[in-house]
């Protein structure tokens, strides 16, 4: 409550757009590159989200300490956002598969008792910090692809997606867990995660060129097939 008071009080009041200067959410995802942006997001957070079943899977590997495992993934995570970070404006396309790839190989790995504890401690330490590094070339490449007059509404429609894929994870991680075993939810998430940089691969002309917005100019060249499309 102090907050909005605060903003009323102190944040300055710029009109909005007038309705017919508004362009629709829907012109700005049918942009070339927004919409494989996009499905890179709704492919990796419902994969993502099996880390909730971060309990069980310590059980099943015959670790105990939930907590801990929890404290690895929580520090981990921050850890890869400034590499990305500091990466991702020269090699976007480089940083984001590397990333994607790391959280692909770790996903499973709760998912089986092979190696026991120490294993699951260091899949999980790099699905964190790979989890950590994805969202800044992600955003990079949604922003390049969206121009510089529909940013916002890209990032709207970006954290829909987001949203939606939360939701949607763990709700069939859930139904996964509960009539499958803790086994089972790292191999449903799978598919998606290693979707995901199928996605970046193939987006290379218009969604995910080699660099970021340096090489924004060179985005459409050479570009062509379904490799243009996205």
């Amino acid at each position: 409550m102090l907050l909005v008071v605060w903003v009323r009080g102190r944040v300055p009041h710029f009109p909005g757009e007038a309705a017919g200067a508004r362009t629709p959410p829907r012109e700005v995802a049918a942009l070339p590159g927004v919409g494989a942006v996009l499905s890179v997001t709704l492919l990796l957070l419902p994969g993502h989200q099996v880390y909730r079943c971060t309990g069980p899977f310590a059980r099943h590997t015959g670790f105990g300490s939930t907590e801990l495992v929890l404290m690895v993934f929580g520090v981990s995570t921050p850890a890869g956002v400034w590499p990305a970070g500091s990466l991702a404006d020269r090699w976007l396309r480089r940083t984001l598969l590397t990333a994607l790839a790391v959280i692909a190989l770790a996903v499973p790995v709760p998912g089986s008792s092979v190696g026991g504890p120490a294993v699951l401690l260091g899949a999980v330490t790099l699905w964190g910090a790979a989890f950590g590094g994805a969202p800044t070339p992600i955003q990079t490449a949604l922003v390049d692809a969206s121009g510089p007059e529909h940013p916002d509404v890209a990032t709207s429609l970006q954290t829909t997606v987001c949203n939606a894929g939360i939701a949607a994870g763990s709700f069939a991680g859930g139904l996964v867990l509960e009539g499958l075993g803790a086994a089972f939810p790292p191999w449903t998430s799978l598919p998606l995660v290693a979707a995901a940089p199928a996605v970046v691969a193939l987006g290379r002309g218009r969604a995910f060129p080699g660099g970021g917005p340096l090489e924004a100019s060179h985005r459409g060249a050479g570009s062509g097939g379904i490799v243009a499309a996205v």
